[in-house]
Order: C-alpha cells, then structure tokens, then sequence
C-alpha cells in the first residue's frame, strides 16, 4: 500500500467526522510519511508501520465528539496477505519498455549503417576525386581542342560528382552519430 491509497482508505474511514477534523487528521498523517520519508523509508515501510487505515481512524472516531457510530470494520478474509500488486511490465514502466525498443531499434540502424559505410566512405572519397581525374584527362587528351561547352561540362560535372561525394560523406557521417547517441552505447 503506498502513501496516497493509505490516505485515502483512511479518509473514507474518517467520513463520520467533520470536514475540519478530517483535515486535521490527514494532514498529521501527512506530516508523518513527509518525516518518513526524510529518514530515507519508503511509503510501503511507513505504511506498514501506521497499521491498517481503518484501526487508525478507529482510535480517532472513538475519540471524537460525535454521537455518530464508527463505521463498520472492512470485510476480513482468511487468504493469506496479498502481495503487492506487480506491474504488467514487472518492475518497468510502459515508457521504459518504450525506451528500451527505442535503443534497440537504434542499435540496430546503427549497425547497417556502419555496415554501409564500409562501402559509402570509400565511394564518397572518390567521387570527391574526381575532379582531379577529369582535370588529368583534360590535360593528357590533348589531341583534342577543348571547346568553351566541353570546358563548361567538365566544370559543371566535376561540382556534381564533388557535392555528391561530400553529400554521401556527411550524411553517413551523421546517421552514425545520430544512431549511436540513440542507441545509448
């Protein structure tokens, strides 16, 4: 039982009271899993300590001006005590099975794409080179005039071939970094 369902069962057990002393008495009990706490106990243990809800609330109806009647003891079985409820993830959270999927599943692309990069770094790197290849040819085909439109093509392709190179490096680049801050490694 932690703290909010023991004060509630013991709020529904003070209902003959008035509505100050019930207050009053939630607060006080408040205060004590406040100090509890402060100690470095858990709700369950402070819980444990102040007893059943309804004995609590007991000593106070009995106590009380009222000429109201306590409210009757809640039902007792013969079952031994029931365990405390688990979790249907066990001791997770829906969000940390989110969280742990997540991971996983960014492992994993870190993976392929390291994988990948095994064979987009070197092709990057070349076609980063490029130019210079073009730029050789041109020099060593000198059997051929270079005009102003074939000077223009080598140009415009050497660009495309270098900005696709250093598009396919940086973007490798940063999937892997991406997915390996994801991935918590």
């Amino acid at each position: 039982m932690n703290k909010t369902e023991f004060l509630q069962e013991l709020y529904n057990h003070l209902l003959p009271l008035s509505a100050e002393e019930r207050s009053e008495i939630i607060a006080d009990f408040e205060d004590h899993f406040r100090a509890g706490l402060e100690r470095g106990k858990t709700e369950e243990q402070i819980c444990a300590e102040l007893g059943n809800p309804y004995t609590c609330a007991l000593q106070f109806l009995r106590t009380s001006d009222t000429q109201q009647t306590p409210p009757p003891p809640p039902p007792q079985y013969n079952a031994p005590p029931a365990a405390p409820p688990v979790p249907p993830y066990g001791n997770r959270t829906p969000q940390s099975v989110n969280d742990r999927r997540n991971k996983t599943l960014w492992g994993i692309l870190f993976f392929i794409v390291l994988f990948c990069a095994i064979g987009v770094y070197p092709a990057s790197i070349a076609l980063m080179l490029c130019p210079i290849a073009i730029l050789i040819a041109a020099i060593v085909a000198v059997a051929f005039v270079p005009t102003g439109i074939m000077v223009g093509l080598m140009i415009s392709l050497s660009v495309f071939l270098f900005s696709l190179g250093l598009f396919g490096f940086l973007l490798t680049t940063w999937l892997l970094k991406l997915s390996y801050r994801r991935a918590g490694f």
